[in-house]
């Protein structure tokens, strides 16, 4: 559909050797509204605890709960060359708690550690910088231990445990052509942190030329499946759309939030480049949940939101479409937006944002769930997730390990080890029944909950993001198993926010 869009996406051509670098580690949050630039130097990777040969020992014995064990005895969870970062690390353990010890970093060879910790109080929040939102416990992300305190690493990283760790996974970039400085206990995280806690709150620098367009909009009962689409904005210049902001002035249904549409056209498009339903886009596809990102969110006393920027050079049109035999009800609609789109940068294309919807009412084939499969150049965001069982008897579906291949690489560079885990929670029951909504991960709604012979299944919808975005040249695609093996069938459903350059 971009096809035929010239113009917007800026790449400047320099001498080999001064690549401009995306903003990394801390750099990273400074400025959100840098999100649309994609890079060349960014280069995206996950390693987990995840069964080599397919199965499902993904942790529970400690099979691959470590790269090697050095001289020391100390077990390596992570070592690369840098320059690099680290941003989020996750571990879940046995009864909620963690048993394995200590938790090293040693940063460019130093044979002493930088940071050590019992793993316990690493993530237990009492000791700055790694507070509370930086780090949580398993009582908060539910059954996961999780750190989203950046690492940079400026010629090598190494990170030990003491014992066997268990399940594990970490997500990190590599920058190339680049310099980073070392992480230090003299950092500051104040604004970081002060960031997490201010979720709902655009993240991105204050803009003092917002122009905002306010409308109620009333969404008939569908004739024939489709009611005529109802216009929120429509502008014939080039801009940035800052935020989008809805209030249904009624109480809808999980039903109802996905056969209301969000659609966006870029540029005189006879075709919508962003066609998807409010529930998902805003965080949930179980209907309205308490949902609190950096990024997105939805609260069934008040708005939900969206403050990811996006670009577009000669005009944009937002409309809103229901698509159910039900009266849309009213919607209360806010658009920010700037009449610029965002200058030119060295070495870096301007993207624009996409948002894709997908969903397998049920899947039932033995093949992976695919959220988003894309041909071209771009960076992955975030997503959302949502799982249905068919039957209440149906469970384990958590057992699916996320898959993301890129650049048409045959092996995926990202390889999970279960739902709850790449959400950052843990241990299916206790995650189902707790459910969480943090600034980059979530389980924000669960619903249906039964015992089945002392396991607990039930329904659930989970978001993402990835700081630092997953970053392709080619192609990317984002799949899940359905179960160990692709063996359980469930209702699945999805939407990706990404960046792209048009084809």
């Amino acid at each position: 559909m971009l096809s035929k869009i010239i113009g917007l996406a800026v790449c400047v051509s320099v001498a080999a050797g001064h690549v401009q670098a995306q903003p990394a580690a801390m750099e990273f949050y400074k400025d959100l509204s840098l999100l649309p630039y994609i890079y060349t130097d960014a280069e995206p990777h996950y390693i987990s605890s995840y069964d080599r040969t397919g199965g499902n020992d993904d942790g529970f014995r400690g099979t691959y709960s470590q790269l090697y064990v050095d001289d020391k005895g100390e077990h390596v969870i992570f070592e690369e060359d840098g320059p690099g970062c680290i941003y989020n690390l996750w571990f879940t353990g046995s009864g909620r708690n963690l048993h394995w010890g200590k938790i090293r970093f040693y940063f460019d060879n130093e044979k002493t550690p930088r940071i050590e910790y019992e793993a316990e109080e690493f993530f237990s929040g009492l000791h700055p910088p790694f507070v509370y939102p930086l780090v949580t416990h398993s009582f908060i992300s539910s059954g996961g231990f999780s750190c989203s305190m950046p690492f940079p690493f400026a010629a090598h990283l190494k990170v030990t445990t003491e014992k066997t760790a268990g399940f594990y996974n970490i997500y990190y970039l590599l920058y190339k052509n680049s310099s980073l400085e070392s992480w230090t206990g003299r950092m500051d995280c104040s604004r970081l942190i002060d960031l997490f806690q201010s979720c709902g709150r655009d993240p991105k620098p204050a803009t003092e030329d917002i122009r905002v367009a306010r409308k109620t909009i009333s969404l008939a009962a569908a004739a024939r499946g489709t009611s005529p689409e109802v216009e929120l904005l429509s502008l014939n210049h080039a801009g940035t759309i800052q935020h989008i902001k809805i209030n249904p002035l009624y109480a809808p249904d999980a039903y109802a939030l996905n056969h209301v549409y969000l659609r966006i056209f870029y540029d005189g498009q006879a075709q919508p480049a962003i066609d998807v339903p409010l529930g998902p886009f805003f965080g949930s596809g179980l209907g309205e949940a308490e949902v609190r990102s950096l990024f997105i969110g939805m609260s069934a006393s008040g708005t939900y939101y969206c403050y990811l920027p996006m670009p577009f050079r000669n005009g944009i049109r937002i409309t809103i479409q229901n698509r159910s035999y039900q009266s849309g009800g009213e919607f209360f609609c806010e658009a920010g937006y700037t009449d610029r789109p965002p200058a030119a940068r060295k070495d870096a294309t301007l993207g624009y944002f996409g948002a894709t919807y997908n969903n397998a009412w049920p899947i039932t084939e033995p093949n992976d769930y695919v959220l988003l499969d894309y041909q071209g150049s771009g960076a992955v965001v975030g997503q959302v997730m949502t799982v249905e069982p068919v039957k209440p008897d149906r469970k384990r579906w958590w057992e699916g390990d996320m898959r993301i291949y890129i650049d048409g690489e045959q092996q995926p560079r990202f390889h999970g080890t279960g739902h709850e885990d790449e959400y950052q929670g843990g241990w299916s029951t206790f995650w189902l029944m707790n459910p969480y909504s943090l600034p980059l991960f979530g389980e924000p709604k669960t619903q249906d909950l039964i015992d089945v012979f002392g396991q607990v299944n039930g329904s659930t919808t989970a978001y993402r993001f990835w700081p630092g975005k997953i970053h392709f040249r080619k192609s990317i695609t984002i799949s899940t198993e359905h179960g160990n093996h692709n063996d359980t069938p469930a209702n699945y459903s999805s939407l990706v926010y990404y960046y792209h350059i048009p084809r």
